[in-house]
């Protein structure tokens, strides 16, 4: 917009010529004004009751009065919900508009405010101004008198001046703010200004500025040469909003408003003085104009038409204009209407292949997780495999190692007893058979040992392996499978021939040797040293806990591994934070192979275990349900 700044005096210019609007007034002269104390007292009832209908209007009214057109607007739309065919929003909202220097279409709402059955002179003030702002300022001036004869208002009076002096009755103007500029009114001083400005009288304006704006005077003068030149719509906006020129605002704003007619201009009343009575009257005589005063109205005639052309060429250049800037318009939004299109077709796609991409990492990320859980349950059965087939070869090797010793046990027992028997023998006998039947002896306890070892048989239950599918056996060779073959008597010498007694002096008997009475003693010895060894193996064994009973099979939940137990305390704070259901519950590991499971329980049954992995998976963590054998040591882990 073209302000004042155009001349280099916007500031100060703005500050003379805004003058007529109260807002304006009241921000330079920061008086007291009763229409803030009334406005405070109508947002009290809305404090109370935000919908009172007259409260609202007369809200908006009086914002727009001080100033504040955009919070009058507002009023005005909370008015409108409430009461939609209410005329009285209408006027309303054409007034703040017009205050938004948007007179065309407050024109078009205070029209329709009319036709809706409001009375003319509840917005005539501001109609006027609208009209004087499109450029009829004689329609104007008669809504302004029709303000006036309702309610007095020195802003209708300063408005009124100002429209007649745009027509050019600076006398008229004049006659008007005389009793304000008496009161010395600063805001008709400044109005008087304008109108000796605008009749060509700059140096008067220029007088009332200094007297006004001391020190500010001359930088008005440029304004003050540019008011006689402008047509009436541009001079209403350069005295009531110091604006010069035309804008495409402007021009499509005018294009708004309704038709309006304009009005003759008002001939001033001419004053006939009074005849004597009895005077006769005298016939009026024609006289022919002079040469001066035809030359006159001749210039006055010419006048009359360069105006009217140019106000021609004025609204020309306003429809063009309004043409352009409604084309520029059109294009615009078509081509914003485009961007828009564009934007949300790029949008959508955007969002289509965001929703292609996480619907394909979570099928990814769920297929992973599955072939995680399908390795470690594979692992895990591979492990209990490996542990039954290791529990089963040392449980063999165990029951065979059993059997050896107790077949050996027999074997001893029954060399001792075959010993024991051998001094009766020997002493029975010479002292050269003896070496033969001890010989004879140990070969026979060999032999039976031997064979008490070869006929041992060892039940496939005790194994832990299922007998093989063969033909029952006869009576007769089953009992020789499982009854030990009878242990064959070890052959005895010969007794030899007792001698003959001698008469004269009998032979003494023999007596065992040393080494055989030494021998016999120790093999005594060791038999109860080998009863002694097994009854304290009976005794610790009978002792020693069972640690299928300490660690009995529980069902458990594995929830990660790892090959350093150390971390896995660290482990499973970081998987609580993730999954509040592990929150409250303990840790536990055992080892496997090269690393060591992380696991949460126990549990009682199997299903419990799996509604427990249904709920991590629902938060984020992935498990699987395990089972501990008999005897497996499971072991807490700090917290």
């Amino acid at each position: 917009m073209n302000r004042l700044s155009s001349i280099g005096r916007g500031a100060l210019l703005a500050t003379l010529l805004a003058a007529s609007s109260p807002a304006f007034s009241q921000a330079i002269v920061q008086q007291p004004t009763p229409n803030a104390d009334r406005l405070s007292a109508q947002m009290r009832i809305l404090a109370t009751n935000p919908s009172d209908l007259a409260a609202l209007i007369e809200a908006g009214r009086l914002s727009t009065r001080l100033g504040d057109p955009e919070a009058a607007v507002q009023f005005f739309a909370r008015a409108e919900k409430v009461s939609p065919a209410d005329p009285r929003v209408l006027a309303g909202r054409g007034s703040a508009l017009l205050a938004m220097e948007r007179p065309g279409e407050a024109l078009r709402l205070f029209t329709a405010a009319e036709r809706a059955g409001l009375a003319a002179s509840y917005f005539a003030a501001d109609r006027g101004l609208a009209l004087d702002l499109l450029g009829y300022p004689t329609n104007a001036q008669r809504d302004y008198r029709l303000a006036l004869a309702n309610e007095r208002d020195d802003e209708v009076v300063r408005r009124l001046a100002l429209s007649l002096g745009i027509t050019g009755d600076a006398r008229a103007a004049n006659q008007l703010l005389d009793p304000l500029l008496r009161l010395n009114d600063r805001a008709a001083w400044r109005v008087h200004a304008c109108v000796l400005a605008m009749q060509g009288d700059v140096a008067g304006a220029d007088k009332i500025a200094a007297a006004m704006l001391p020190g500010f005077g001359a930088q008005l003068a440029p304004f003050f040469r540019r008011l006689p030149s402008l047509a009436p719509a541009d001079r209403a906006f350069a005295v009531h909003f110091g604006r010069l020129g035309t804008t495409p605002a402007r021009i499509a704003d005018a294009r708004l408003a309704p038709a309006v007619t304009p009005l003759p201009r008002a001939e001033a009343p001419v004053a006939v003085a009074a005849a004597e009575t009895a005077a006769p009257a005298k016939p009026a005589r024609t006289r022919r104009p002079s040469a001066r005063e035809r030359r006159a109205a001749a210039a006055a005639a010419r006048r009359e038409t360069q105006a009217r052309q140019r106000e021609a060429e004025v609204a020309a250049a306003r429809k063009a204009e309004a043409d352009r800037v409604a084309q520029a318009a059109e294009a615009a939004r078509a081509a914003e209407a485009a961007r828009a299109a564009e934007a949300k077709r790029v949008a959508d796609a955007a969002r289509a292949a965001e929703a292609a991409r996480t619907a394909q990492a979570a099928a990814a990320a769920e297929q992973a997780r599955r072939a995680e859980a399908e390795r470690l349950a594979e692992a895990q059965r591979a492990e209990q495999a490996a542990r039954t087939a290791e529990a089963q070869r040392l449980a063999e090797a165990a029951r065979l190692a059993d059997a050896q010793r107790a077949a050996a046990a027999a074997a001893a027992e029954e060399a001792r007893g075959a010993a024991a028997d051998a001094p009766a023998q020997v002493a029975s006998a010479p002292t050269p058979p003896v070496a033969a039947h001890s010989d004879a002896a140990a070969a026979a306890a060999d032999t039976t040992l031997a064979t008490i070892i070869r006929n041992l048989t060892i039940p496939a239950t005790e194994l832990g392996v299922a007998p093989l599918p063969t033909a029952a056996p006869a009576p007769g060779i089953a009992a020789a499978a499982t009854t030990p073959a009878p242990v064959a008597p070890a052959p005895v010498a010969p007794k030899p021939e007792p001698a003959k007694p001698v008469p004269a002096k009998a032979e003494p008997k023999p007596e065992p040797t040393k080494a055989a009475a030494k021998e016999a003693k120790s093999a005594k010895g060791k038999a109860a040293d080998d009863d002694a060894k097994t009854t304290a193996k009976a005794k610790a064994k009978a002792a020693k806990p069972d640690p299928a009973k300490q660690n009995p099979a529980r069902e458990w939940v594995q929830v990660a591994g790892g090959a350093n137990k150390a971390d896995l305390p660290k482990e499973y704070r970081a998987l609580a934070a993730k999954a509040p259901a592990l929150k409250g519950r303990s840790a536990w590991t055992t080892p496997l192979r090269f690393t060591n499971r992380l696991l949460v329980g126990p549990f009682k049954t199997d299903d419990e275990a799996q509604a427990f992995v249904n709920t991590l998976k629902k938060q984020g963590v992935t498990g699987f349900t395990w089972t501990s054998e008999a005897g497996q040591k499971i072991e807490q882990l700090p917290k």
